[in-house]
């Protein structure tokens, strides 16, 4: 099995640097009925927002489809996509904290031990067992 951890990390990516961008406009809930014209239609920043959660939810529902097509279907949710959703929840709570900086040192220990312990631990595991 492979992934394309660099069209995973792009899409990571374009979700956290819209988020930011949105966040920097100093957006309030008051806003969500601002509007421009697509296409000669009004879409408001609410509109944009809901899209932009249910764009990646419909996609994953494609995906889904398309690995089902390809006899590519998944008989259970791989650890690894298991760790990304996790983190990603775990990330999104902090949305909003601003300098309050919740669990900082708890998260900073977790991104440690990701780098440090979990991914080399991990790969020293499976070396040793494919050495003996």
């Amino acid at each position: 099995m492979t992934t394309d951890w660099n069209q995973i990390r792009a899409m990571m990516n374009a979700a956290i640097d819209a988020c930011e961008r949105i966040e920097a406009t100093g957006f309030a809930p008051a806003d969500r009925d601002a509007a421009i014209t697509v296409n000669g239609q009004p879409v408001s920043a609410g509109d944009i927002l809901a899209s932009a959660w249910t764009y990646p939810e419909n996609l994953r529902y494609a995906i889904l489809r398309a690995r089902h097509d390809a006899g590519a279907d998944l008989a259970y949710r791989p650890e690894t996509a298991r760790i990304l959703i996790a983190m990603a929840e775990a990330a999104a709570e902090l949305i909003g904290a601003g300098a309050s900086r919740p669990a900082e040192q708890e998260v900073d220990g977790m991104i440690d031990w990701f780098r440090d312990h979990a991914a080399p631990g991990f790969e020293r595991a499976i070396a040793a067992r494919r050495e003996a």
